[in-house]
């Protein structure tokens, strides 16, 4: 007598319907992530970490020009298009501040829902992005290269109300970046 009770629990959870959690609306996150304010002229302070170094660093870009400003390392080195790890180079799927500030998206993406989280994707040549958000919180961007097999993943942290990500992570093959973004002057 008691396996019956325990039995018509068991039944009823399984013949329950699943509830899926909705994605966010397709547009409202397209809009958002393709025309967020980038400044045209800034200055970021951070710091940049990789293993057991923490590297003084700072992004700026004046009057169209690049300046970036990192304490020596032999193995890291930032330029303005590329992130160099180990002897290899990774292309940014953006440049540095569209990243910082959260411009991911072009509008020339393909996008499904999956699990309640909204992806889009886009073929950039050889390249494949592809962008992961959370509800409406953006969480990573990957960059894959289809021909080298081989690819970058961008972890968004949590979002100043500044407009821009305090943390950013990028994983490649031999290692972890981190930037922690600690001041941003406009």
């Amino acid at each position: 007598m008691r396996i019956l009770p325990l039995f018509l629990v068991f039944l009823i959870i399984s013949c329950a319907q699943k509830v899926e959690t909705p994605c966010p609306d397709r547009e409202d996150i397209l809009r958002e992530f393709s025309s967020r304010y980038v400044p045209k002229d800034f200055r970021i302070y951070g710091t940049l970490y990789y293993g057991p170094l923490r590297l003084p660093m700072m992004l700026a870009k004046f009057d169209g020009f690049y300046t970036v400003r990192v304490a020596k390392a032999r193995n890291v080195s930032i330029e303005r298009d590329r992130l160099c790890i180990e002897g290899r180079c990774y292309l940014l799927p953006a440049p540095p501040e569209n990243l910082v500030f959260g411009k991911v998206l072009s509008g020339r993406e393909v996008s499904l829902c999956e699990g309640g989280r909204l992806i889009f994707e886009e073929r950039l040549g050889v390249y494949r992005k592809r962008v992961l958000f959370e509800g409406r919180r953006l969480k990573e961007l990957i960059l894959w290269n289809v021909r080298k097999n081989r690819g970058m993943r961008i972890i968004f942290g949590k979002e100043d109300r500044g407009g821009f990500f305090r943390e950013i992570g990028f994983d490649m093959e031999p290692g972890r970046v981190k930037l922690q973004i600690e001041e941003v002057e406009i």
